[in-house]
């Protein structure tokens, strides 16, 4: 088991996180996105918000199959400090194609996280996998509301 039960908790209840990737050659690149768990992995999919690039091309997406080493961190700021928290994941990134075992599951808990997936065509399009290798958290861990 990954996560501890309050880090789970934590992490399912955010809407968003922070994947950082690197290319080949070490440069790093961050960006925001939604996610969920299937399990101890984490989903992400390559959806079809507006990006100036095709799925392929994404750097996300050319970073993982370079270098899978990733991280993510899901975090919550608020004004009083005291609320103050993230969890970090490192693991290992893939891309799942349709039709790849744990595409059509992935798929499912995007979906059933994020309303907002319900007119996206996630079937016909990667989504990224991480296997987590490590789970570190700091600070208050409550769920989001």
């Amino acid at each position: 088991m990954c996560f501890a039960e309050d880090e789970r908790a934590f992490v399912e209840s955010a809407r968003v996180g922070r994947l950082a990737t690197a290319d080949a050659d070490g440069r790093p690149h961050a960006v925001p996105i939604c996610y969920a768990l299937a399990g101890e992995r984490v989903v992400t999919p390559i959806d079809e918000k507006p990006k100036s690039v095709g799925p392929s091309r994404l750097r996300r997406v050319r970073d993982v199959r370079e270098n899978p080493t990733v991280a993510l961190v899901v975090d919550r700021y608020a004004d009083d400090w005291t609320r103050l928290g993230w969890v970090q994941i490192r693991g290992r990134a893939s891309l799942l194609d349709p039709g790849e075992d744990g595409h059509a599951d992935a798929v499912a808990r995007l979906r059933a996280k994020y309303d907002q997936y319900a007119n996206h065509d996630l079937e016909a399009r990667p989504v990224i996998e991480i296997r987590p290798g490590s789970v570190r958290s700091w600070g208050d861990l409550a769920p989001f509301d």
